[in-house]
Order: structure tokens, then C-alpha cells, then sequence
């Protein structure tokens, strides 16, 4: 079945019930039943999250949302970490493309993946970008992967600052505003993204991601490190469980994103106990 048409299956199973698609797709990536009842695993509780507590919450739509998180990271008094912000539309038709600058990034608020990297903009295929653009803007990103709060973001198309060609992302795993461990992840999704976990000393940690392939050779963590760490703490603090993403950039500390319901709480680990291991951590 190619993912089309599975995309497009799990966006009508999920606009009849959020709780029926997840239990689905559950199963057909984890090869076990969800258990929302008494939930014990790290996958089983960000979807008692996702499904219970972030549904109908605007703080969670507001933190899923790469524009209105912007207010949040502002009312932490962490602004200073925000990328430069060049433009904000409502519709790809109100882009005046020859007022962007050499180089930019742009983005749909209101999902994942969504992103146009331009490091030339006289290499760009601007009517490809629109035609992309466009697509996105009139999908229901909720419906894609049966995270309900995404339902709730008013949909922006938004530019931003080109950082780097090859930016290292650093997603640290926080539980009631402590991080735990992180993984480093590098390349892009769906091509060539690679990940692996770490302890917060830089040693490997005893667990990875199924679905992507591991990072090859060692990694010494960043010197503005402690930074991350104290960043992340301050943007968890308002959750049980949060993954901050943050990019480190000539020196300076950039916030990328955060993310309440990775991988929309089907993440498959290995060793598997480590499922039950992170559930631990996660008091609900």
C-alpha cells in the first residue's frame, strides 16, 4: 500500500474519532494493542496525553504552533533564542517573493515537516514552492497523525532567518521540567535523518529509535551545553512531559521547537523495555 493512499486512510479514520485512529495506528506500528486505561509506557502515555489532557488545549495547540510559540518562549523571557522572524501570511498568494531576502526558511505552522529551506532563492523553483506551500495550507495536520491539538492552530505560513546548510539538532527529553537524556539527530526527514540517544554527559545512552538509522561516529556535545540544558528546563516546567528541540549555531543557542507528543506517541525503541523504562519517568 503506498503512503498515499495510507495518509489518506488515516485522515478519514481520524476525523471520526481521534481514540480509533491512534488504537490503529498503534498497533500497525508497535505490534500491540494501545493501552489507554493504564497506560504504562513511555508510547502509551504521551497518547493518554495526546488523546486526554492536550485535546482541547490551547496552551498545547499554542506550543505545537512554529508561530504562536513564539509568544510562549517570549513570556519565559527566553526571546534572545528565537531565530530572526522576516515575514508572517495567511495565504501563499500574499507572498511577495521578490521582497525575501538571498536566503530564508519557510514554514506551515500548523504541522510537522512543513518547511521550505532556501539557501539561494535564484536556485528556488518558486511555482513548485507555492505548489507545495499550498498543498500544505489545506491540510488538517491533526488528521495525519491523530494528534487533536494541531485541529486547533490557525493556519500561518511563516519565513525565517537561513541559519546553517548542516544544523546538528539537540531534543532533550524533559520530564516535569528536568531533562533526562536527549538525542542528536542530523539530515533531513524522510531522506537521509539519522538519531541517537545520549545521556546528558555525552555518553551513549542503551536505547535507540527503530525507525531511523543511528548516528555514525562520536559526537562531543557543544560548549554552550549547560545553556541548552538550563533553556530546556525553563520550557518544560509548564508540562509533564516535553521534548525541547534547540539548534546551536556559531556559539549562539537557537529554540527550534517543542514537542509534547513525539512521534505521536509511537516512537518504537530497542531494547523495548526501555518503552516501560521511559513510561517510568512520565507521572501521570
Amino acid at each position: 500500500m503506498s503512503k498515499r493512499i495510507i495518509r489518506k486512510f488515516r485522515k478519514i479514520v481520524c476525523f471520526f474519532s481521534y481514540n480509533f485512529a491512534s488504537k490503529i495506528m498503534y498497533f500497525a506500528i508497535m505490534k500491540k494493542r494501545l493501552n489507554l486505561k493504564k497506560p504504562k509506557t513511555f508510547n502509551e502515555k504521551i497518547q493518554y496525553l495526546k488523546l486526554k489532557e492536550y485535546k482541547n488545549s490551547k496552551l498545547a495547540a499554542d506550543c505545537a504552533d512554529k508561530y504562536a510559540v513564539r509568544r510562549y518562549i517570549e513570556s519565559k523571557n527566553l526571546g534572545k533564542y528565537l531565530n530572526e522572524l522576516y515575514y508572517v501570511w495567511d495565504s501563499v498568494d500574499e507572498i511577495n517573493w521578490d521582497e525575501l531576502p538571498d536566503s530564508f526558511v519557510l514554514k506551515c505552522n500548523h504541522g510537522c515537516a512543513y518547511n521550505i529551506i532556501c539557501p539561494d532563492k535564484s536556485k528556488l523553483d518558486i511555482e513548485e514552492a507555492k505548489k507545495k506551500l499550498k498543498k500544505w495550507m489545506k491540510e488538517d495536520f491533526s488528521l495525519v497523525t491523530a494528534e487533536p491539538h494541531y485541529r486547533l492552530i490557525d493556519r500561518k505560513i511563516i519565513c525565517e532567518k537561513y541559519l546553517a546548510s548542516k544544523i546538528i539538532d539537540y531534543k532533550f527529553f524533559c520530564f516535569n521540567g528536568v531533562p533526562k537524556f536527549l538525542y542528536i539527530s542530523q539530515g533531513t526527514m524522510h531522506i537521509d535523518l539519522k538519531v541517537s540517544f545520549f545521556e546528558l554527559d555525552g555518553t551513549p545512552a542503551p536505547f535507540r529509535r527503530l525507525d531511523y538509522e543511528p548516528l555514525e561516529g562520536r559526537f562531543d556535545l557543544p560548549e554552550n551545553f549547560d545553556e541548552m540544558i538550563r533553556v530546556s528546563k525553563v520550557l518544560s516546567n509548564d508540562f509533564k512531559f516535553a521534548r525541547i528541540d534547540l539548534f546551536s549555531v556559531d556559539g549562539r543557542v537557537y529554540f527550534s521547537e517543542i514537542t509534547l507528543t513525539p512521534a505521536s506517541g509511537m516512537m518504537t525503541i530497542s531494547p523495548e523495555e526501555y518503552d516501560r523504562k521511559l513510561g517510568d519517568m512520565i507521572e501521570l
